[in-house]
């Protein structure tokens, strides 16, 4: 069996339904609870494929006919949603951390700035060690413009408050742009589906948990963010 779901839409929580687990909690992400799932399958390509299975794959990729090429006798349940709502909710859940645990500091090589700012006169240096030894009011000079080039002057609460919005605009603008990219390439296709789990417009106990759950979520930030890419 396939669950084909876009993140954030419950897909790891419609499997602990199937199976009879705690699914019901609100605010939680259950996609730790299933543990046998292969990384490759989470954004089928292709080409994706494994000699051996689980006897559930998770996975949001919704193009049917892709599943349907990689694995033909498996069924396909989908659980539509909107991917706005989901990936607003897949970013707080977890995709604003991802970013940050990613987040390469990137500062420019001191011997860089160096002989960016070089005066004919000074020394020629090959190490950063050497900046070090150089004469002192040289040494002073090169200092004082490398701080004022990787640092804010203003107070520090304002420059943590700048860079968390920052961040929060980078990691919705990454999630967001990704997912446009690959569900353009790889677009929704239902005609090869054995059952659709619609969350707006079913009634049964998972849809209405859904509906009540995604809208725990709301941020203007990722709604503005969607918004400027979506009109790019």
């Amino acid at each position: 069996m396939i669950i084909a779901f876009y993140p954030g839409a419950g897909g790891n929580r419609y499997r602990q339904f199937l199976i009879g687990n705690d699914w019901k909690k609100f605010k939680v992400s259950y996609d730790l609870a299933n543990s046998d799932q292969f990384f490759d399958h989470r954004y089928l390509l292709e080409t994706s494929y494994h000699s051996e299975v689980p006897s559930c794959i998770l996975t949001h990729c919704m193009n049917s006919n892709i599943i349907k090429k990689l694995f033909p006798n498996d069924p396909i349940i989908v659980i539509k949603a909107d991917l706005q709502t989901c990936l607003r909710r897949e970013w707080i859940l977890h995709g604003h951390r991802r970013f940050m645990d990613n987040k390469a500091t990137h500062t420019i090589p001191r011997l860089e700035h160096y002989n960016s700012i070089k005066d004919p006169r000074w020394p020629v240096i090959y190490t950063e060690d050497q900046i070090d030894q150089l004469p002192e009011n040289i040494l002073q000079e090169v200092m004082t413009a490398y701080k004022k080039l990787t640092s804010i002057d203003v107070p520090h609460n304002l420059v943590s408050l700048t860079q968390h919005l920052i961040d929060k605009i980078n990691s919705a603008y990454e999630i967001i742009n990704w997912h446009f990219d690959y569900y353009q390439t790889r677009p929704m296709d239902f005609s090869q589906v054995e059952q659709v789990v619609d969350i707006a417009a079913d009634q049964d106990e998972f849809s209405l948990i859904m509906q009540q759950e995604l809208k725990l979520y709301p941020s203007e930030i990722f709604d503005q963010v969607w918004d400027s890419v979506a009109n790019e």
